[in-house]
């Protein structure tokens, strides 16, 4: 049986099991699924840290699981990504030990099922070491809330604008929903909000972010956004999986909410305290 048409089978599964939902009430569920998270996260920067570790341990355990092997090196990379998750202000093994983290997982995961997977847990590592790096500032908290208010705008325009307009698909062979209005769309809107709460709202901790930086951030993160979603994608078909996990019937895993976050939290961080 080829890839595309397991992808078919995987398809006809879930309309028979009454779990094909809509693309707008997948998101409805995204949303409601997000708000506990997004509370934790508004409270406190060390409350949110523990959140974060705890979706990351799940997000690696996924990610373990996809890999479809039990082998003692894919649970020891799961290990090693989650490791990364670890609130800063209970270890900090410094630069050198999380590097160490994203090779050795990047290392065992391409042993076990190639370059492309072996990327990805790279990319999920050092996602996961910037978000503890971005929690342990003093506004990382509001930081990656805006952050996150970017990239559901993106992704939310991206699919509805994509929906209404349709056109020439953006990557066929990874992601055949996807489209080229989507993605403009989804920048569109990822500008927009980024300009609105930097300038508009005027929110303290962005507020010093002027306009044309503004635009380049939010331009920079829907773009690294559409990329971390297009590579899970591509994971999954190389790896014939539907989706990450089962966190919800019919919506997917955690990979499946927050791959486009895979490449910017990194960028994200790096623009505020690196540039």
């Amino acid at each position: 049986m080829t890839m595309n048409n397991r992808f078919v089978l995987l398809q006809a599964t879930d309309h028979m099991i009454g779990l094909n939902l809509s693309g707008t009430a997948r998101r409805c569920i995204g949303v409601l699924v997000l708000i506990p998270i997004i509370l934790a996260v508004w409270f406190d920067s060390k409350i949110a840290s523990i959140v974060v570790a705890i979706l990351a341990a799940g997000m690696a355990f996924e990610f373990s699981k996809m890999l479809k092997t039990q082998t003692i090196l894919a649970i020891l990379s799961a290990l090693l990504i989650a490791m990364q998750s670890v609130p800063l202000w209970v270890f900090d093994g410094g630069v050198l030990w999380h590097s160490g983290l994203a090779v050795l997982s990047f290392g065992i995961t391409l042993i076990c099922s190639g370059l492309l997977a072996g990327l990805f847990a790279l990319a999920l590592s050092v996602c996961l070491y910037f978000a503890a790096l971005l929690l342990h500032q003093p506004d990382g908290h509001w930081l990656l809330l805006v952050l996150a208010a970017v990239v559901a705008a993106c992704d939310s325009a991206a699919y509805f604008v994509g929906r209404s307009v349709g056109g020439i698909k953006l990557a066929p062979k990874i992601s055949p929903n996807k489209t080229v209005s989507g993605s403009v769309g989804g920048i569109v809107a990822a500008i927009a909000v980024m300009v609105g709460l930097t300038n508009v709202a005027a929110l303290p901790f962005v507020a010093g972010l002027d306009v044309l930086n503004a635009l380049y951030l939010g331009c920079g993160v829907a773009v690294l956004s559409q990329i971390g979603d297009l590579h899970e994608s591509a994971l999954k078909r190389r790896l014939n999986v539907k989706d990450s996990g089962a966190i919800l019937p019919g919506h997917g895993g955690l990979l499946d909410r927050f791959d486009g976050y895979l490449f910017t939290v990194p960028g994200f961080y790096l623009f505020f305290f690196a540039i």
